[in-house]
């Protein structure tokens, strides 16, 4: 019987051994030995883990900034596709801190843009990749964005910001022009949900 989505339980698979095959300041990255229901085994499943996953396995944040009615995407080169895409501002969780106080503090940090906690709305969790990266994405709105926060320029290939109308980043979505995962489902999310999302 296939178990639904989300449903919770024993897993189909048991892990029977890991080792690390390298690391930097934000990931672990494994080689885990895994067998299924069936007795098929993987001995080197890859698995990326962010070192600051915690018990409700938010690994990062992403948030989409509204200025003025205008949606802001950050045009950023990333490497190891070697492409330019559209992205949201995002990053990783410092210790202790809340999903929506590290979506802001990205958010500034990427953009130069600041809002007020009271005007940043959830809009879920993303997997950005979920046979590979052991974590999830808590996505986030931020309603009433304006300008004052200092950008770090220190990622490389990380871009500058655009404003975009919302009929333009329709027009973008449309015609496939914004491929990031995270990016893509944030977006139809934000125009599902118009202005006022659940708090």
């Amino acid at each position: 019987m296939v178990k639904p989505a989300g449903e919770k339980g024993a897993p189909p698979v048991s892990v029977r051994g890991r080792r690390l095959l390298g690391e930097n300041r934000v990931w672990n990255v494994y080689l885990d030995h895994i067998v299924g229901e069936s007795g098929a085994a993987i001995e080197d499943y890859l698995v990326v883990e962010p070192k600051g996953l915690g018990a409700t396995g938010i690994g990062g944040v992403a948030i989409l900034p509204i200025w003025e009615g205008d949606i802001v995407l950050l045009k950023a080169y990333r490497h190891p596709v070697r492409l330019y895409t559209w992205e949201l501002a995002r990053g990783f969780l410092d210790p202790g801190e809340e999903p929506a106080a590290a979506a802001l503090r990205e958010m500034e940090e990427e953009t130069g843009l600041t809002c007020a906690p009271a005007d940043i709305r959830p809009l879920g969790y993303v997997l950005p990749e979920s046979s590979t990266i052991a974590g999830k994405e808590a996505v986030f709105v931020a309603l009433k964005c304006r300008p004052g926060g200092a950008v770090d320029t220190s990622e490389p290939g990380l871009g500058n910001r655009h404003r975009f109308s919302p009929q333009d980043v329709k027009r973008m979505l449309a015609r496939y022009e914004i491929e990031d995962a995270t990016a893509v489902v944030t977006l139809y999310r934000y125009f599902a949900l118009g202005d006022e999302p659940a708090r």
